[in-house]
């Protein structure tokens, strides 16, 4: 159903939107699967891997969150869309390009933390990001500061601690962020190792 109105030929009842045929046809296949999916119960999607059928009611629940943005891009509206699995509701504002799939919302509309249920935490590439990104605010932040510390002396630090507190709340918006946050963790460490270095350096 699109806006009400069953997705079909006009000659059947339905309408097509003037939508391309790849997606009017990956649309029904999509709903032809829903169709074999018992009610929603409310229930959050079980993590894939733990059953056959939670595998395919998460892999449903993605596929349907994703043609609902690929039809928001194509109609260049808004689009509501309620996940079959879990009875939330989704909504695209707007979308102008094919988002990352977003995630579905429970009836309170309170985004959750952290990563889309059944995704699992990439704790290899995000510790290695966060890695990369500390030393480079480690160097970056030591060399950026030696002059003041040279020049102003502790006062140099104070300086330096005020400048590093001024990226903090736009660090901060970005915590939960699916890639950011681990950006954002590794720039928190590396601006905190570089206090003891310049701490040394202002009173050695």
């Amino acid at each position: 159903m699109v806006a009400g109105v069953p997705l079909g030929d006009d000659a059947g009842g339905g309408r097509t939107w003037n939508l391309p045929d790849e997606l009017v046809d990956a649309l029904q296949e999509w709903a032809r699967i829903v169709a074999t999916l018992p009610p929603p119960d409310g229930r959050p999607v079980e993590p894939a891997g733990a059953t056959t059928e939670a595998t395919t009611e998460a892999t449903v629940s993605r596929r349907g969150r994703h043609l609902a943005a690929r039809l928001s891009v194509v109609l260049g509206a808004p689009v509501d869309y309620c996940d079959p699995v879990t009875g939330h509701r989704v909504a695209l504002r707007a979308v102008t390009r094919t988002p990352r799939p977003p995630v579905a919302l429970p009836p309170n509309g309170e985004a959750p933390a952290g990563p889309p249920p059944g995704e699992p935490t990439p704790w290899a590439t995000g510790l290695t990001l966060a890695a990369l990104v500390a030393g480079l605010v480690l160097l970056a932040n030591l060399a950026l500061a030696a002059p003041l510390i040279t020049g102003l002396g502790p006062f140099g630090i104070v300086v330096d601690i005020v400048v590093v507190a001024g990226l903090v709340p736009a660090l901060w918006l970005n915590r939960h962020a699916t890639t950011w946050r681990w950006a954002v963790y590794g720039t928190f460490a590396g601006a905190a190792l570089a206090l003891p270095f310049l701490a040394v350096a202002a009173l050695g």
